[in-house]
């Protein structure tokens, strides 16, 4: 009878030695990569980087393995597309950065393209008119541009409501921080302010000190980094942020179908998950700038909206083809319906 239990203890350890060791141990890393991102940690861009890299590795059983950098800490987006394009870093979650090619302001800041959240989608979406244009666009620069991450519909925060906001023709004297490329400085101008090109990294100090009244350069997720400087949020929707997550090109094409893929789906649904919160977080942090530090929120009526939007197209667009050629150009007004001038 012992000997019959004790068999049966030796077959029983036997089974579960044998059913341990035949579960696949997860692969070591094949590849070890940094994806970087300026947005703080905790924040909704956080997440998704973050999401996209876990559905990566848990789908390649550990064989691809990204770190994600928030914050900033790798460099600004203008460091990192540089660092991406060059090879020395292997992913990141940024806008296009034109200095290097005034093409790619179509991948970042091209006024009044759309004019709400719903226009956004359909033509930078992954079967849009200009998802296309783009990823060909950061191809030249030697980045694959797998989805867009959308962070929403652009304004002004300010000092004062000016009493002109919804008049682009009549100018006031009202000093705007705009981000250093040309197309933003144009519309500002075209809007009726004193554009002032400063970087982004100076913008605070520039307000506390009158240097500007106020700031532009993306959502109402960005006027919250101001709330302690401004008092007013105009949502002007005068270009729709997209930022992307990419990876080098070089990168890319050494991995296998399968691979790619994987990258390209994760990619794609973290993209659908931040396209149906858009516009909620555009809404959460105009309520926390209203609720919290009392500021005065100003929504453009349609009429209000179609008026601006038009005056800056036909202002404003016949400058950008000198920086984005003609055939991009006459691409642009057949796609977005836009008759030229």
């Amino acid at each position: 009878m012992k000997n019959s239990r004790r068999l049966f203890v030796l077959l029983l350890a036997a089974a579960v030695l044998m059913a341990f060791f035949s579960v696949p141990a997860a692969a070591e890393p094949e590849y070890k990569w940094r994806l970087a991102q300026v947005h703080p940690v905790g924040s909704d861009y956080d997440t998704r980087a973050k999401e996209f890299a876990r559905k990566v590795s848990e789908r390649t059983n550990g064989r691809i393995h990204i770190d994600v950098f928030s914050g900033g800490v790798l460099g600004d987006w203008t460091e990192t597309f540089e660092m991406l394009m060059r090879g020395s870093l292997e992913m990141n979650m940024a806008q296009a950065n034109a200095n290097f090619d005034p093409k790619l302001n179509l991948a970042y800041y091209f006024p009044y393209l759309v004019k709400d959240i719903e226009e956004a989608k359909k033509v930078y979406g992954k079967d849009g008119w200009a998802y296309k244009i783009v990823q060909d666009l950061w191809a030249a620069h030697n980045i694959k541009a797998l989805a867009v991450i959308p962070l929403g519909m652009a304004g002004v925060s300010l000092k004062s409501k000016p009493a002109s906001y919804a008049d682009p023709e009549v100018h006031n004297n009202m000093k705007v921080r705009v981000m250093p490329i040309k197309p933003c400085e144009m519309t500002y101008e075209a809007m009726g302010y004193i554009a002032t090109p400063i970087p982004y990294a100076e913008t605070y100090s520039a307000i506390q000190t009158g240097i500007a009244d106020g700031q532009m350069g993306g959502p109402p997720f960005q006027a919250w980094q101001f709330k302690d400087v401004n008092k007013v949020w105009i949502q002007y929707n005068d270009f729709f942020e997209p930022w992307w997550i990419a990876i080098n090109l070089d990168l890319w094409n050494k991995l296998s179908e399968a691979d790619q893929e994987i990258l390209q789906t994760a990619a794609l649904e973290e993209s659908a998950i931040q396209w149906e919160r858009a516009a909620a977080e555009d809404e959460k942090y105009r309520q926390k700038l209203k609720d919290e530090y009392g500021w005065e929120i100003v929504i453009l009526s349609p009429e209000e909206l179609d008026r601006i939007a038009s005056h800056v197209r036909k202002a404003v667009w016949p400058k950008l083809e000198p920086l984005l050629g003609k055939e991009l150009m006459d691409r642009i007004y057949q796609e977005s319906g836009i008759p030229r001038p």
